[in-house]
């Protein structure tokens, strides 16, 4: 399984110029292909992001239905099932603090912890540099992805 992050998604959907636009949508092409997975932190992301694009029905669609839309699975929070709240809550700070104090954002951090809990085969990314000697995992590039597989 590879998670993939959030901006693979918006360049799909809201940025049809981008230099990586026709790179990105090959990937896309071939993710029924792939064991490939969003975390659902990655999503409400994605949703975040979206929030200034679409409507409040659209939102819905895709945070509902975003695996109708993308041949990728959403991913249960790792970890929560089954576990105290409070338990888990201390643990999910501790990580994603630790991730942060390597120099990352709130939602690279907490994409690291659900990869790696969930030992992705790779990150897969436009924003390599952010995972960077940051992880084991492989980081790649969805075209780098493709290259290898």
């Amino acid at each position: 399984m590879v998670l993939l992050d959030s901006n693979i998604f918006i360049v799909d959907r809201f940025f049809p110029r981008d230099s990586l636009y026709p790179q990105n949508k090959a990937f896309l092409e071939k993710l029924g292909l792939i064991d490939a997975a969003v975390s659902s932190f990655t999503l409400l992301e994605i949703c975040g992001v979206a929030s200034f694009r679409l409507s409040a029905d659209e939102l819905d669609e895709w945070l509902f239905g975003f695996d109708a839309m993308y041949p990728a699975y959403v991913l249960d929070v790792y970890g929560l099932t089954g576990n105290d709240c409070g338990t888990w809550w201390t643990t999910f700070v501790e990580v994603v603090a630790a991730n942060i104090a390597k120099k990352m954002t709130f939602g690279d951090a907490v994409l690291l912890r659900e990869a790696e809990s969930y030992r992705a085969e790779a990150i897969v990314t436009w924003n390599t540099k952010d995972f960077a000697r940051r992880t084991q995992l492989p980081v790649l590039t969805p075209t780098g992805y493709l290259r290898q597989h």
